[in-house]
């Protein structure tokens, strides 16, 4: 059986072609009965088009079963003719709602950066090791809880590209984070330990497409200091 795309969005269709050989019967005589665990199918004999449905939680695998039947020989009592039967099963395809899952993994990680007790591994379960981003990000919140108690923040998803090969993508958050300062980074004047401010702007995140799933690759802010709080990200 073969499946083109073998990785789809929802609503996208999925292309399904069975190869089948029989001896006696033409191929185009055999009865074929398409199914799957959800989804709809359109067309009818061997090749057929999948669509996953709209509301399933992604990423998820789906595998078609296909059952060839061959009727032979004369019905028997009961008007029912022999058969024979042959089922096969697709290739997992694998679903996503990308756009729905990059919003998810964005802001899941910026609720976890806003609060304070959640050490930098916590935060960080959803970047990807291949990625230099994940020790720098490391680096900022290590900076971030040293320096900073977030009492705070306020975060809108604003817009996210996907490239055209589906394997990397950017995504834009609308962020304001308010603060209380524990611990002075070394030279910042004007700094009070137990003074608040807060910082807003964009936090900027990259994704990349890895094992099956999205997983997160780099964040960085860029943004205005109000009223003049110091540093919220270690210095670069």
């Amino acid at each position: 059986m073969e499946v083109e795309p073998s990785r789809v969005e929802v609503g996208q269709g999925v292309s399904v072609r069975a190869i089948v050989q029989d001896a006696e019967t033409p191929v185009a005589s055999l009865i074929y009965e398409w199914a799957a665990d959800a989804g709809t199918f359109s067309g009818e004999g061997p090749s057929v088009t999948w669509r996953p449905p709209q509301d399933l939680e992604t990423p998820a695998d789906y595998q078609l079963r296909l059952t060839v039947r061959e009727p032979y020989g004369a019905a028997g009592a009961d008007g029912v003719r022999p058969e024979h039967r042959v089922t096969a099963t697709s290739p997992p395809v694998r679903v996503h709602d990308s756009p729905a899952e990059l919003r998810t993994l964005s802001l899941s990680f910026l609720e976890k950066f806003a609060n304070s007790r959640l050490s930098a591994e916590e935060c960080l379960v959803d970047f990807t090791d291949s990625c230099r981003g994940k020790q720098s990000e490391r680096e900022d919140i290590e900076y971030n809880r040293e320096h900073y108690e977030i009492r705070s923040s306020s975060l809108e998803f604003d817009r996210l590209t996907i490239e055209a090969d589906g394997m990397s993508a950017r995504m834009v958050v609308e962020c304001e984070f308010r603060s209380r300062i524990r611990k002075c980074p070394e030279g910042a004047a004007g700094c009070v330990v137990g003074s608040t401010g807060r910082v807003r702007g964009d936090c900027l995140l990259t994704a990349v497409y890895e094992q099956g799933r999205w997983w997160l690759c780099s964040s960085n802010f860029h943004g205005e200091n109000v009223p003049g709080i110091v540093p919220f990200f270690r210095p670069r």
